[in-house]
């Protein structure tokens, strides 16, 4: 079985990305603008796309350990519900999206910005505008 891994944010709040291999579940992080008195961290278990909206669950905690106790828990409910399809949905669209950022990043068109509909890729190959084949083929794991 694949164990949980946490990897710290680089936002300026101490938030930590939790992984189930190269997936992100959740996260588990300090909670802004609550007052004093209020439970500090705050954990999120879910993802999308993969999962259906609602099939998330948060919650918050007094202290991290409490929110990393509370994260395990619900990951215990959900993770058995899942299937590798899940998981390869949230994959193929984190793949996509760091390809369309190096496309912008290289100067490249997208294929939907061109009336033939058709563009060539930062790796050269001509790509249509259905081009998840192509990503899904050439690009896998660009999104690491």
């Amino acid at each position: 079985m694949t164990a949980l891994t946490r990897r710290r944010s680089d936002n300026d709040q101490e938030t930590w990305h939790v992984y189930f291999g190269d997936v992100h579940v959740g996260s588990i992080g300090l909670r802004a603008g609550v007052p004093t008195g209020a439970d500090q961290w705050g954990w999120r278990v879910g993802f999308y796309p993969g999962i259906e909206p609602g099939t998330q669950r948060s919650g918050s905690a007094a202290t991290f350990d409490d929110a990393r106790v509370a994260f395990e828990g619900a990951w215990r409910q959900l993770e058995p519900t899942l299937t590798e399809d899940n998981y390869e949905s949230w994959r193929l669209s984190r793949d996509f999206h760091a390809w369309k950022y190096r496309m912008w990043d290289e100067g490249c068109r997208m294929p939907t910005q061109n009336q033939s509909g058709w563009s060539k890729c930062f790796c050269g190959e001509s790509i249509p505008v259905a081009c998840d084949a192509h990503i899904r083929s050439v690009h896998r794991g660009i999104g690491l």
